[in-house]
């Protein structure tokens, strides 16, 4: 025959290893038919295209396996599947309980870590063009290294008026309002109800309600009009829950709010709560317009800023970032001095990344890093991964007892697909079982953990659709992953082996996958581990760092009344408490997350253009400040009630930074600031005026009276109960002297630990994550033991006849397992040390990564691996030959 006219062989070879070996004749038979058929009436490429797509059509229309010529009907055969799995599952009740613990965990771990992840990144996602709209900041000093989102007062009238396209429809302005004194008046003026809100308040226009559309259905207006009700000056529109809390069921509108003990302001309008996932959890919004009354010199100043006070635009079509950039800028320079143009850029950053910028504020006062959410996503990952190592480990191990099970099944018929589909089934029951547990475990941990982490997941739920889908997309992918190599693992044992069960004997020792996998889950282990230690010693470094000044028993309150005669009333008070230590009265506090700031700039009198000026912050103090806080003088004196306020005290960092030497050198000299001469008296230490997480501030300090807005109160007791007592004594002077306002105090130091707030909360939630993973590999591990000592029973036995002792027998058992430990933290340092001096490197000052940061939470893994692995190894070691030998 000639070999050009036949088919192409490797068909032939596919229909043969792929179909039924009762049909594969008869396929390739009816095929050969065709091609000849295709030979004569057309040609032999044509016949040969043929043959090859009617072989592939007969292969789709076939099976995929290979199958005994006797089928049985499907439904049956599942239903018997299932029944064999549940008796299985049953007999082998220990690796069951493990697997399905350990799957439990990871999976409710995983729905956690999801529901927080997918919180984080809807926020602000809803508004219609959210891609569009953008948030002005602005970024200062001749480094352009200061980070701010205050925008100058003008700067949101000019832009509309200046720059073509930008109008009220998506131009918006507002400001935080902190620290609002609240009284509900009646008709005749009587105060019936007074309220502090330390946030929530906001000063906003109506455009507001333009630039941010808050979803598909918008922000559902209750009471008002979002046109009208925020147009007049003091003018208020309340959230459902504010309007309930002040005026119970009273109809709020037309009602009288008294702000600051001097503005009367009208309801007029109420509104649906704002959605827990943005940046403006506003519940009192009061009319832009207001601004004129509440501060009637802001509109007109360029050169002050208030961080509280945000622009947001939504940029016109065919306008790029760049673009509107330049036109701010030119507006900005037509406007301001070319000393401030050249030093402050206002710059737009794009609303979807307000949250997760933590260089500038945001009226939520909350925000995390990408980073953290790819960190809590690679967690949930491992976590599966895990619980699968777990399985996968525990099922290839009990092959072994299971091989002449595999064996009779094969030798009585059945094929390999449907020894996969048993052992699949068996995952599944597993998984599916373990899911429904973590399902509810879920919904309780996130109702734990939402005020540690200060989220309000309200959307999760049981019926959730996307929980319920988010669910089954897990259950079906960790069924295939830990289910599909043990079941292609075991179904491959040839019957004789898997009847003298010698095949998953021999796979027992050398390199093995469970080895690999061992290795692996206590690298990503101990790679946790860690990383918590670490962000744990770094947390435990920002509480204890020596700040450079003192926070012990020191409280901060608010004062009304900023006259002299006032103060002094209230200070000889306060200091005749014996309670009281020390009283000092200022404009701010030396640091704290609630303080007020004031950025300047300052330079030497022949300073001409910026890059000779510095920006430092301004502080007014009395003369009791010092003392108060313990800021020591490095050279000069304190300044005292008869200074000039042209006398100034500077801190060693604006010293340097303005070259002027040492501080005994710096004493005398004169710095020209807000075009006034000014002369340094003194010279203070350096403190920490923000977090650690930035370096030290230029500081300049002066008297000025009548400018004193908080009185820090030092106490002479650290002692609960005598700080409690000592709290009420300071409240009855304030209710004396301002019967009219409630007194609301806070600790200085809770003030400075709320800089960490984020930290410290997600450092918690690492603790728990690497303290699950630490559960997770020991439960595997001890399942993985108990199987070792339970097949190697008789042989230690035997040994112990010999004459080995416990200790070597122990030594026996616990070689291999220590030794996978320690490899796994030699892997784990240095994946660990990347990772944490990535995050380390955030903070201006952190602590050093010494060596024994490292080793000690390795250690500790090693130690608790070699407790599991030797309490279980014990038993057998001490445990009678003669039971385990009188059978044989």
């Amino acid at each position: 025959m000639n070999h050009s006219l036949k088919p192409p062989a490797w068909v032939d070879k596919v229909i043969d290893s792929l179909s039924p070996t009762d049909l594969s004749e008869e396929i390739r038979g009816d095929l050969y038919e065709m091609f000849v058929k295709d030979i004569l009436n057309k040609n032999i490429q044509y016949a040969r295209r043929r043959y090859v797509l009617n072989g592939v059509g007969f292969l789709f229309k076939s099976f995929f396996w290979k199958k005994s010529p006797y089928q049985p009907k499907p439904t049956p055969m599942l239903s018997t599947h299932f029944k064999m799995a549940r008796r299985s599952l049953a007999a082998q009740k220990g690796n069951t309980v493990i697997n399905v613990l350990g799957l439990v965990a990871g999976i409710a771990a995983t729905l956690v870590i999801l529901a927080v992840v997918r919180f984080e990144l809807s926020f602000d996602t809803f508004h219609a063009g959210a891609d569009r709209i953008y948030r002005m900041v602005r970024v200062s000093g001749d480094d352009m290294s200061e980070f701010r989102t205050g925008i100058s007062y003008p700067v949101p009238v000019a832009i509309k008026e200046e720059i073509p396209g930008l109008n009220n429809m998506n131009t918006t302005a507002m400001e935080y309002f902190g620290g609002a004194n609240v009284d509900v008046i009646d008709k005749s003026g009587t105060t019936l109800r007074r309220f502090r809100e330390e946030s929530g308040a906001t000063l906003v226009d109506p455009s507001f309600f333009k630039v941010f559309d808050f979803g598909k259905g918008g922000l559902t207006w209750l009471s008002g009009n979002p046109d009208k009700s925020l147009v007049e000056p003091l003018s208020i529109v309340l959230t459902r829950s504010y309007a309930k809390k002040y005026f119970g069921d009273e109809n709020p509108i037309g009602q009288t709010l008294r702000l600051q003990k001097r503005y009367d302001a009208q309801v007029t309008g109420v509104v649906e709560d704002f959605p827990n996932n943005t940046e403006f959890p506003f519940s009192i919004l009061l009319s832009y317009s207001s601004l004129t009354k509440l501060n009637p010199g802001a509109p007109n100043e360029w050169t002050g800023v208030n961080d509280g006070h945000s622009v947001y635009i939504r940029l016109p079509e065919g306008m790029t970032q760049a673009d509107m950039e330049k036109q701010i800028a030119r507006v900005h320079a037509a406007h301001a001095s070319k000393e401030l143009s050249s030093s402050r850029h206002y710059l737009l950053q794009p609303l979807s990344n307000v949250h997760f910028d933590a260089r500038f504020g945001t009226f939520s006062g909350r925000t995390i890093s990408r980073e953290t959410i790819l960190a809590l996503e690679l967690i949930a990952l491992f976590l599966l991964l895990t619980g699968c190592i777990n399985y996968i480990n525990l099922a290839t191990a009990q092959s072994v007892l299971r091989s002449k099970e595999i064996g009779l099944r094969k030798v009585m018929g059945s094929n390999r697909k449907n020894l996969v589909i048993q052992f699949l089934i068996e995952t599944f029951m597993v998984v599916l079982g373990a899911g429904v547990i973590a399902l509810g475990l879920s919904e309780a941990l996130i109702i734990a953990l939402q005020p540690i982490l200060n989220l309000r997941l309200t959307h999760y739920n049981f019926t959730d659709p996307a929980v319920i889908l988010l669910l089954a997309a897990i259950v079906a992918v960790l069924t295939l992953v830990s289910g599909f190599y043990p079941a292609w693992t075991i179904s491959r044992f040839h019957p004789i082996d898997a009847l003298r069960n010698t095949f998953a004997t021999e796979r027992l020792g050398g390199i093995s996958l469970r080895k690999v996998l061992v290795v692996f889950q206590f690298t990503i282990t101990q790679v946790l581990v860690v990383g918590t230690f670490i962000v744990v010693s770094q947390m435990q470094f920002f509480q204890n760092v020596d700040m450079g000044f003192n926070r012990d028993a020191i409280i901060s309150v608010r004062v009304p009344d900023r006259s002299a005669a006032g103060i002094k009333v209230l200070a000889d008070k306060l200091r005749a408490l014996s309670s009281v230590a020390r009283v000092s009265f200022s404009y701010t506090l030396p640091s704290g997350v609630n303080r007020s700031h004031s950025y300047q700039d300052i330079g030497k009198p022949e300073a001409k253009e910026m890059k000779d000026y510095v920006v430092f912050e301004y502080g007014s103090i009395d003369s009791a400040y010092l003392g108060l806080f313990q800021l020591k003088l490095l050279a000069g004196r304190n300044l005292n009630a008869a200074d000039s306020s042209r006398n100034i005290l500077i801190n060693q960092q604006l010293a340097n930074s303005l070259h002027l030497g040492t501080p005994e050198e710096a004493l005398g000299q004169q710095l020209k600031w807000n075009g006034q001469i000014m002369t340094v008296v003194g010279v203070v230490n350096n403190y920490f005026m923000n977090s650690l997480k930035e370096g030290y501030d230029n500081i300049a300090m002066r008297t000025e009276p009548g400018s004193y807005s908080t009185v820090s109160i030092k106490l002479q007791t650290t002692e609960g109960k005598s700080l409690i007592q000592a709290v009420k004594d300071i409240e009855k002077i304030w209710k004396e002297n301002f019967p009219d306002h409630l007194f609301s105090y806070q600790f200085f130091d809770e003030n400075i630990r709320a800089f960490y707030a984020q930290e410290t909360k997600y450092a918690q939630l690492f603790q728990l994550f690497a303290l699950l993973f630490l559960l997770i590999g020991c439960l595997g591990l001890y399942g993985l033991i108990t199987f070792v000592v339970n097949r190697k029973g008789k042989e230690v036995a035997i040994r112990k006849v010999l004459g080995a002792n416990v200790r070597q027998i122990l030594v026996m058992f616990s070689r291999e397992y220590v030794q996978m430990v320690a490899l796994s933290f030699v892997l784990a340092v240095p994946v660990a040390y990347y990772v944490v001096d990535s995050w380390l490197s955030n903070f201006a000052y952190h602590i050093p990564l010494s060596w024994w940061r490292f080793v000690l939470p390795g250690v500790l893994v090693l130690v608790i691996a070699l407790v599991i692995v030797s309490t279980k190894s014990a038993r057998t070691a001490n445990a009678n030959p003669v039971d385990k030998l009188k059978y044989e």
